[in-house]
């Protein structure tokens, strides 16, 4: 597949693809994958060929000034790109693929947690639902939507003996055997969702809805989008336009709450005190404030598994120093662009410094996957100020 000479003549075959793939969809029977979409993030002052480096077994072919397709260079035949990449601004781009997830998916994952000028988008829990009370106020009530929820305990569970405190071997072998993945589905009504998810997010020590996975956004004629938490997007709907627009939509969303974090973080130089070495450092810390204090052994192991051997999406590394029993100091780096961090880390609180320069979306990834993978019920501050207020003020200034 190739001749496209222009963004133009992509987006008329995104037109034709989505309109076949809903008719399929409306059979029940998918012939073919859908037309999906991973968001990037990328440093800016990065240019095009260090970008290509990234993609290391891959082609690039220029189609104009901010498309490119990509041929996998490991697969003989040619007929089916990997994907088309689209440079939507310095910040932002968008990688899209008609191949199936699992084709395109763990390779696109891997290289960019390989790669230290690449980030997806990390959509918090709360984003999504400034995002969805936002949908409520532009959809009839009963327009259909889904919600997915995800919470992952392995963190929690999959405990090394040396973390057990000398509990019996019993309890290391009951962890050893419980499910990790909690999900969460609800495929309903825009009304009745609303009811369902307050509801279940009233619930005491119910972790998994308060951690949202995707959100389906309707589309104006059918159909809908499914946003991802990590910034996959998947198109069930016929009309391309309406899928791109909705991506620039939340993506001009994502773009604003960075740049308020970041003006915050680096120019609000505010003084915060360590408590446990009574220092001052200059910057805005990020505070994650849990409601219920952590279990010192799930904490032990956190530190272990994050900082020591780089688990999961965190891409955080360092060398925990620990103070006390229940009070460790990080001095590492944030594999995103490797700018140093600093943490301190209690089970009751986590406190993260991003130096001057560093990228906002740290914050972002690292809120979310405490979320999906540690603990649900707390709250996150920017210096003095809610996370949410940010997410207010970004979709205030979008949608305003």
């Amino acid at each position: 597949m190739s001749g496209f000479s222009s963004k133009r003549d992509l987006f008329k075959y995104f037109m034709k693809y989505s309109n076949e793939k809903k008719d399929d969809l409306d059979k029940r029977k998918t012939r073919s994958p859908l037309l999906k979409s991973y968001l990037l993030e990328t440093y800016s002052k990065n240019n095009m060929n260090n970008f290509k480096k990234e993609f290391n077994n891959f082609e690039f072919i220029q189609i104009d000034d901010s498309i490119y397709q990509l041929e996998d260079l490991n697969v003989k035949e040619k007929n089916k790109p990997a994907g088309w990449l689209e440079l939507l601004s310095n910040r932002f781009h968008i990688f899209y693929t008609s191949l199936s997830t699992k084709d395109i998916e763990n390779r696109l994952q891997n290289i960019i947690k390989d790669s230290s000028i690449l980030d997806s988008l990390w959509i918090s829990d709360k984003f999504y639902l400034r995002l969805f009370n936002f949908l409520k106020t532009i959809n009839h009530d009963l327009r259909f939507t889904k919600v997915k929820m995800n919470y992952n305990t392995e963190l929690k569970y999959s405990i090394s003996k040396e973390f057990l405190d000398n509990k019996s071997n019993i309890i290391s072998e009951d962890l050893d055997i419980m499910e990790n993945n909690h999900n969460l589905e609800i495929a309903e009504t825009i009304s009745d969702t609303d009811d369902i998810l307050n509801n279940l997010r009233e619930m005491q020590n119910y972790a998994t809805p308060k951690s949202i996975s995707m959100l389906r956004i309707p589309g104006q004629k059918g159909g809908g989008f499914d946003f991802y938490y990590d910034g996959k997007i998947t198109n069930r709907s016929r009309n391309f336009n309406d899928y791109y627009n909705n991506i620039k939509f939340v993506i001009n969303i994502y773009s604003r709450l960075l740049e308020f974090i970041e003006e915050d973080v680096w120019l609000d130089f505010n003084n915060h005190r360590f408590k446990s070495s009574n220092s001052y450092v200059k910057g805005s810390p990020v505070i994650i404030e849990f409601n219920k204090k952590i279990d010192q052994s799930v904490f032990n192991n956190f530190i272990d598994k994050v900082f020591v051997k780089g688990y999961g999406n965190f891409r955080l590394w360092g060398e925990p120093i620990k103070i006390s029993p229940g009070k460790i100091h990080v001095y590492g780096l944030d594999l995103h662009l490797w700018q140093e961090v600093f943490l301190e880390l209690t089970p009751e609180t986590f406190v993260l410094i991003l130096p001057e320069g560093a990228c906002g979306n740290t914050i972002n990834r690292f809120i979310t996957n405490i979320q999906h993978y540690l603990e649900t019920d707390f709250n996150a501050y920017i210096g003095d100020q809610l996370y949410e207020s940010y997410i207010d003020k970004s979709f205030s200034e979008v949608v305003n």
